[in-house]
């Protein structure tokens, strides 16, 4: 190492030397600097008169006993950083203020740390804040770069989602039953049944193994919520549909009554909820109310971190959705989607008062819906026939599932664009696409409009899907139609000059008339009729569509709201809620204003608002396939579910941080693997000695047995409880049995004994075939050695 003399002439010193030099510099030159008194390793501060000097930086000092903090001055000419920290951490005006208030100093010095919040109080700002949990200061988030600090809200406790219409909530806490009971009052049904034991196990969930152990504690029971009485007054109905009832009965003799029943009037969808210290009770007209009022009621029951008790707020509610339409579209096309994933976004979507599976099903890339009628375009169209399809019995058991939670299945089989796959298991559907020669050049369009083929095609293909799926709507798609294939086509143009159509488009026209009216005829043979759900291509093209039909905006905003809404045909949008877009940071804020449905319905004068339906999030599997899909839906959507559920008002992404990281905490519990919402932070679990196991779904059981019996697992998988050993050590004998059958062969060649021949013949043919034991393997080895042995002897 090269250092330097006073005069500037080099000195060079050994590496050591010099090393220990700049120790000894840095020590001198450590001590007249700014210490910190505080061990924090320890817990331990140094005591000056009386107090615990909590830390110490530039002569400030922050004390256990002190409500504002001690100041001494500072070091001539000190300056730099601790100037900059100075200008920001003002003391108050008035900190003299808080001195006379403040508490007597604590004596007990035997405590490493203080129980509660020990100060200090610098600013309005409190830009100082002591973490009870972990003990520690800690500078909060400001504005001052320097100093930023990225932490997730935290999250509330017993805080519903999306917000009710009207939440009265009181400081008043009843601890929850050790022996909690649902009871069904009035009408009951399957649906009903199946949401007590659900909502039983989200709240409380279920021991590994024997009876329930809820953690509870004896409680004194002049206090304690023993039952929620669900009252539905209506017969349940087998499915939801659009026109679905969710109400209450604002009735003196049924309904809880309160002052306010005037200014929040029962509609028709709607619910009663009120929690006492006798009980909870839930009033709904149909069931499907009851579900939503339940699903509110879990979200209340809290569990103390500590002690593991559950406990419950006074509450009184009053909810209803703002729209009737709350959806979820998930595309199974681009990326096949696992029935297991399907039903755990289903039970997402009830957690969220979610109600339409919007269910994409098919698209260019495959063709995962399993058709009996024309079962070639399965074969063909799919991405494997054998694994990669949804049979008609997965389907009915993803409907039941979704019934069961009050939510709709609407299946979408978008044509005439978008239907590339279906053209491989199905001859002459789709269109030839001609060159400027006007030759074929190899390539297919939309489907065929101009075949009599086509719609009878459709008929029978439509009747089956109507047939297996159950709900009224089914959505027929018409978006993004590549009209250059038809323009380029000679016997499409011959059509449209024999027919006197001068735009290309009058084939869509066509086109979709004609599909609807087959759908319509469909609609005779079933209960309930058949409706239709188009995208807005098919309403910005012009197309004359049946009065009944419903358009889905995704590419507009409040002026194509109006405009549909102006025509008198009903709207959903989407636009919003694109959530296959993604970035890095946070994002569901951005998610969560969607003005378009807010104040933009105002700033734009739109006409006819009842006629805006609702909306769904969507989620189109380019980039998102079962391992990413529901970290990537999850909790986002929420953000769009409380913009469709709760008042127009509620609108402040900051109030709702800590309600939307407890939902994401709920999920979480629940099972669901879902994602990251605000960056770094955490949810409470329950106690180590708590076995809750809140996740209901059945997630499938794979086998656990290996191929390879061997000592050594060099490779570990888990699924759930499940463990696959994978040993990678038997593979390490392949390259030494195939140097050995080498070298086993080459000394046939030398052997000049018919018996040794034949017996190392033998010896050599079946290696693989003993490969799965170790002692044999060896047994094999010893006695090629030994026949080597004998051939060297014989030699």
């Amino acid at each position: 190492m090269r250092c330097g003399t006073a005069d500037g002439r080099p000195l060079v010193l050994h590496p050591s030397s010099c090393s220990l030099l700049f120790s000894l510099l840095l020590f001198f030159s450590s001590s007249s600097a700014a210490t910190v008194d505080l061990d924090l390793s320890k817990g331990q501060g140094e005591i000056k008169d009386g107090q615990r000097t909590l830390l110490t930086l530039d002569n400030r000092e922050y004390h256990a006993e002190d409500n504002g903090f001690a100041k001494a001055d500072r070091p001539a000419g000190y300056g730099g950083l601790q100037d900059s920290l100075n200008s920001i951490h003002q003391p108050r005006a008035d900190a003299d203020t808080d001195a006379a208030h403040a508490k007597p100093k604590r004596k007990d010095k035997s405590r490493p740390f203080p129980t509660g919040d020990p100060g200090p109080k610098l600013s309005a700002k409190k830009e100082v804040t002591w973490h009870e949990d972990t003990h520690y200061y800690a500078l909060k988030a400001s504005s001052d770069t320097r100093f930023r600090v990225r932490h997730a809200p935290i999250p509330g406790k017993g805080t519903p989602w999306p917000l009710p219409q009207l939440y009265n909530s009181e400081a008043i806490v009843f601890p929850v039953s050790e022996d909690f009971q649902f009871h069904a009052i009035g009408e009951s049904c399957d649906i009903l049944e199946f949401y007590f034991e659900r909502i039983r196990r989200m709240i409380f969930g279920e021991p590994d193994g024997g009876a329930e152990d809820r953690s509870f504690g004896r409680q004194a029971s002049s206090s304690v919520v023993h039952f929620l009485n669900v009252t539905v007054l209506k017969e349940c109905e087998e499915f939801p549909t659009l026109d679905m009832d969710e109400s209450c009965i604002r009735d003196l003799k049924y309904s809880i009554v309160i002052d306010m029943a005037e200014t929040f009037p029962c509609n028709e969808t709607s619910y009663d909820l009120e929690v006492k210290k006798s009980g909870a009770s839930i009033m709904a007209r149909e069931v499907w109310g009851a579900l939503r009022g339940m699903e509110t009621f879990a979200q209340l029951v809290y569990q103390n971190d500590d002690t593991g008790r559950f406990y419950v707020n006074k509450t009184y509610i009053h909810d209803y959705p703002r729209f009737k339409h709350r959806g979820v579209h998930l595309d199974t096309a681009r990326h096949f989607l696992n029935k297991e994933i399907i039903v755990a976004n289903l039970e997402a979507m009830a957690m969220n008062k979610m109600n339409v599976f919007h269910w994409h099903i098919v698209d260019d890339q495959s063709f995962p819906f399993q058709s009996k009628t024309f079962p070639n375009l399965t074969k063909m169209g799919s991405y494997n026939p054998q694994t990669h399809i949804y049979t008609h019995e997965d389907i009915a058991d993803i409907i039941e599932e979704a019934r069961l939670r009050g939510i709709r299945v609407i299946p979408e089989f978008d044509t005439p664009g978008h239907t590339l796959s279906w053209g491989y298991g199905m001859e002459h559907l789709l269109t030839p696409c001609y060159d400027w020669h006007r030759v074929p050049d190899g390539f297919f369009g939309p489907i065929n409009p101009i075949l009599k083929t086509t719609y009878r095609f459709l008929k029978s293909f439509f009747k089956e899907v109507l047939t297996v799926f159950k709900d009224k709507y089914v959505h027929l798609g018409g978006d993004e139609v590549p009209f250059d294939c038809w323009a380029s086509n000679p016997y499409l143009l011959g059509f449209m000059r024999r027919n006197n159509l001068t735009d290309i488009r009058d084939l869509l026209h066509l086109y979709e008339r004609e599909l609807l009216e087959l759908i319509s005829h469909i609609g005779t043979e079933r209960e309930g009729g058949t409706g239709y759900i188009v995208w807005q291509e098919v309403f910005d093209n012009g197309v004359k569509v049946k009065p009944d039909t419903i358009i889905q905006i995704w590419s507009g905003d409040a002026i194509d709201i109006d405009r549909v809404t102006s025509s008198g045909l009903r709207a959903i949008f989407s636009t919003c809620w694109y959530l296959d877009y993604t970035s890095y940071g946070q994002d569901w804020d951005k998610y969560y204003r969607c003005e378009q449905i807010n104040q933009h319905l105002q700033d734009y004068g739109v006409r006819n608002q009842s006629l805006l339906m609702g909306g769904e999030a969507c989620l189109w599997t380019e980039y998102a396939d079962n391992e990413v899909l529901m970290a990537r839906l999850w909790p986002r959507a929420s953000a769009a579910a409380e913009r469709l559920w709760s008042d127009k008002s509620v609108t402040d992404p900051d109030a709702a941080a800590p309600r939307i990281e407890e939902q994401r905490c709920r999920m979480i519990r629940r099972g669901l693997k879902v994602g990251v919402l605000s960056g770094p932070g955490f949810c409470s679990q329950p106690p180590k000695s708590s076995s809750l196991k809140r996740s209901f779904l059945s997630w499938p059981k794979v086998d656990t047995g290996s191929s390879f019996l061997m000592d050594t697992g060099q490779a570990r998988h888990f699924q759930r409880s499940n463990v696959y050993v994978v040993d990678m050590s038997a593979m390490y004998l392949v390259p030494i049995i195939i140097i050995i059958c080498f070298a086993g062969l080459v000394l046939l060649s030398w052997m000049r004994d018919q018996t040794s021949q034949n017996k190392l013949i033998n010896m050599l043919s079946c290696p693989i075939a003993l490969h799965s034991s170790k002692g044999v393997i060896v047994n094999w080895i010893n006695e090629l050695l030994g026949q080597i042995a004998i051939f060297h002897h014989l030699d």
